[in-house]
């Protein structure tokens, strides 16, 4: 299979013009050359063929020889809201968010929160998005917000038809998804700082119709039950066909 690249543009056009770490991967670690087949895609759903036209020392032209409509989505769209983990545990988070194909990751400030990445470091992790992207096979780019304060998301997400999960250790098991359930329905999973959400925030939510759910017997890292709750409804989420 063709080595995958990430074009910040449209494919309306015949030539596309990679440069900056797409065109540094493809020169100077995948050493590829004029002549050689690459699959480009811009995270928006799309994706095109095409083969290298001329290299400079910075840049790539890709000549496109196909190209792929956006499909509908056969995933249910899903939302990580998610308090924000210390150091590079951040990082991986989002990376492996990205990879399991989660629809949007909304950075949460609670009031026992201990981080907030700030909107550089956010913007730092753009890459790290379209690298799991480009490893994982995922055409759709992961959507980073900015930060959000807990009520301000929790007031906004309720007036959604989404469905709320929320993690809590005192929670019971519950099917994610009930039989007939819309695929296009949002689900949106809640995960607290280390120290977990309060007494209060817990009730806010189960007031706006979240169900609390519990991922394990012991106490997991924030990181560690975001990617399994979110690795659990990819697992059990209906097929496209059903």
């Amino acid at each position: 299979m063709p080595h995958r690249f990430f074009y910040d543009g449209s494919f309306d056009v015949d030539q596309l013009l990679l440069d900056g770490s797409e065109a540094h991967h493809l020169l100077h670690v995948l050493r590829m050359q004029a002549g050689d087949t690459v699959l480009v895609f811009n995270g928006t759903g799309a994706e095109a063929e095409g083969v290298i036209s001329k290299t400079s020392r910075k840049t790539v032209e890709v000549q496109v020889t196909a190209r792929h409509a956006a499909q509908a989505k056969s995933q249910t769209p899903l939302i990580l809201a998610t308090a924000v983990p210390k150091g590079d545990r951040f990082r991986w988070l989002v990376e492996k968010a990205a990879e399991l194909g989660v629809t949007k990751l909304v950075p949460l400030l609670t009031r026992r929160s201990s981080v907030d990445p700030g909107q550089n470091r956010l913007k730092k992790l753009q890459q790290t998005i379209v690298s799991a992207a480009k490893q994982s096979g995922q055409i759709q780019l992961m959507e980073l917000t900015e930060v959000q304060n807990w009520d301000e998301f929790l007031s906004e997400i309720s007036q959604t038809e989404s469905r709320l999960l929320i993690a809590d250790p005192a929670g019971s098991g519950v099917d994610f998804f009930r039989s007939g359930e819309k695929r296009e329905s949002p689900v949106v999973i809640l995960i607290g700082p280390e120290g977990g959400f309060t007494p209060d925030e817990l009730q806010s939510a189960l007031e706006k119709g979240a169900k609390s759910v519990r991922l394990s017997e012991g106490i997991l890292r924030i990181e560690t039950a975001a990617i399994l709750f979110a690795g659990l409804i990819r697992l059990t989420e209906p097929s496209a066909d059903a």
